[in-house]
């Protein structure tokens, strides 16, 4: 086999996602995988599947074989759920800055994504088998849908207190937004390959163009935008206390128990001071009486 349409596809993608892939990891690293940075865990799998993908592509021209060609479909099939659930990652960010909607919200968008994409991965499986589209692989398909509307109506309510934002959160949801029409046209092109029949949109042998127009390009894109909000707006760190604060305190406790006696040396001092005085006292009436 000669180096085709296809081929010079995914050796965009190689170009693409490597250094993506590399970039995500290193956001991981500085930032950690907590829940604030969790959208970071979900570019890292998308590099991964796209990667992998394209390699077997290439790989296709030497050793065309059903093993390599059921990997290279199988990343294919998977992308939408990483994007996502990456998107959802950002926006749970910027709502932890207003805090306008209960977490269970991002955690129940976040439960069908990752069931939808199980479904998805089972789906591809056993589309492969039949080449034809199970109704596992369009179920997945249709939570995918169900997410992305979620993902758009969190947006938009999140968007109405976009002026009670600090600086950060409000580009990471100006991002999203830049985000959200690269989402409904990838969504929209599986849907056309899952529950459609029209061959250019076909999931085993998708037009090239269409492939790259609507997937492809959209991908990469996504990709850039998150990594860059990711380098440009990293999250607050947590506040910790100063060590000149903490001495000077310490010097202040010092200096104010040194200027003030003790209590009990004071009540001693009252005791000595009353009972020279009832003697004094004493004397005087003693002198008195002897002079009378």
């Amino acid at each position: 086999m000669t180096f085709n349409y296809e081929d010079g596809i995914a050796l965009l993608q190689l170009i693409a996602f490597v250094p993506c892939l590399i970039l995500a990891i290193l956001l991981c690293y500085q930032q950690g995988m907590k829940a604030v940075a969790s959208c970071w865990r979900f570019l890292i799998i998308l590099a991964c599947l796209r990667i992998a993908g394209a390699v077997c592509q290439l790989i296709t021209i030497t050793d065309d074989s059903i093993d390599v060609v059921t990997t290279k479909i199988t990343c294919d099939l998977l992308g939408i759920a990483p994007l996502t659930l990456a998107a959802l990652g950002l926006l749970q960010r910027v709502n932890a800055s207003i805090n306008k909607l209960s977490k269970w919200i991002f955690i129940f968008v976040s439960i069908i994504s990752l069931v939808g994409l199980a479904l998805g991965i089972a789906g591809a499986i056993k589309a492969l088998d039949s080449y034809t589209i199970p109704p596992m692989l369009q179920a997945a398909l249709g939570m995918f849908v169900g997410c992305l509307g979620l993902l758009l109506a969190i947006l938009g309510y999140l968007t109405i207190y976009r002026n009670e934002m600090p600086r950060n959160e409000k580009i990471i949801l100006y991002s999203v937004h830049a985000c959200a029409p690269l989402l409904i046209v990838r969504t929209v092109y599986g849907c056309l390959g899952d529950y459609t029949t029209i061959a250019r949109f076909n999931l085993f042998e998708p037009n090239p163009t269409v492939n790259l127009c609507m997937g492809v390009l959209e991908e990469i894109i996504l990709m850039v935008i998150c990594l860059a909000v990711g380098f440009y707006c990293p999250p607050p760190k947590e506040p910790q206390p100063d060590a000149a604060d903490t001495t000077n305190s310490d010097e202040t406790n010092i200096v104010e128990k040194r200027s003030s006696p003790p209590s009990d040396t004071r009540s001693d001092t009252v005791d000595t001071m009353n009972k020279e005085r009832i003697a004094e006292e004493g004397r005087m009436g003693t002198s008195t009486a002897e002079a009378v």
